[in-house]
């Protein structure tokens, strides 16, 4: 869960506890590639808890009886939380839990949060897919299957005032991986298609507008 790689996952029997202490102020923490029932999260600062969140990932809608005795389980997988209190001396206690299977995680990642604008409703999510189908001379079908590397193409609108600092944050994350959230609710059905662990292809700012600021953003998955 320490790598860079969603599709690599750490397991473990139920409970999977983690206990961190960045040395730095964070705000946000991102968890990737979940196989759980729920995640709680708590902090500490000089021994005094100061926040805690248990975060039920059942996805299961039941609507009638028929689903409720027929329809899978499902989970989200993944959780991002943006409400972390930054103290440097924070101790952050990640706790993940299953009622029937040995829990997984993809990726923990804590970090300090940087608002960009607002994605508008044209975003895309697209997928690089590494597969190969060949043919023989008798048109028989090979079919090798590899890796899909998710990636999104999306517009967001960012004020002007936020504009330079924008212009820092591409800088600083040139070549370099960092959690993309769309939606700041990991509960939203578009969430997870909206969120990538990886790096921009293409990160350009349009300052046409007065007030305004229309990015065009192009990540791809590490």
């Amino acid at each position: 869960m320490f790598d860079l790689l969603r599709n690599t996952q750490t397991e473990q029997a139920s409970p999977l506890t983690v206990v961190l202490t960045p040395g730095v102020r964070v705000n946000s923490l991102a968890l990737l590639g979940l196989v759980a029932d729920s995640v709680t999260v708590s902090i500490t600062s000089g021994g005094v808890p100061v926040y805690t969140k248990t975060q039920n990932l059942s996805t299961r809608e039941v609507l009638d009886w028929y689903d409720y005795f027929f329809l899978p389980f499902t989970t989200m997988p993944s959780l991002v939380l943006f409400d972390l209190p930054p103290y440097t001396n924070a101790i952050i206690t990640v706790t993940i839990t299953s009622g029937s299977v040995n829990v997984k995680c993809g990726s923990l990642i804590v970090g300090s949060y940087v608002y960009i604008g607002d994605v508008q409703y044209d975003a895309e999510s697209d997928a690089l897919n590494f597969s190969t189908v060949e043919r023989n001379t008798f048109g028989e079908s090979l079919l090798i299957p590899r890796r899909t590397v998710p990636k999104t193409n999306q517009s967001v609108l960012c004020k002007k005032d936020r504009v330079d600092k924008v212009r820092d944050l591409r800088t600083a994350l040139n070549a370099v991986p960092a959690v993309w959230s769309g939606l700041d609710n990991s509960t939203d059905g578009y969430s997870e298609a909206l969120l990538i662990l990886g790096y921009y292809r293409r990160f350009t700012i349009n300052i046409a507008l007065p007030e305004h600021a229309l990015i065009t953003l192009e990540l791809e998955e590490i």
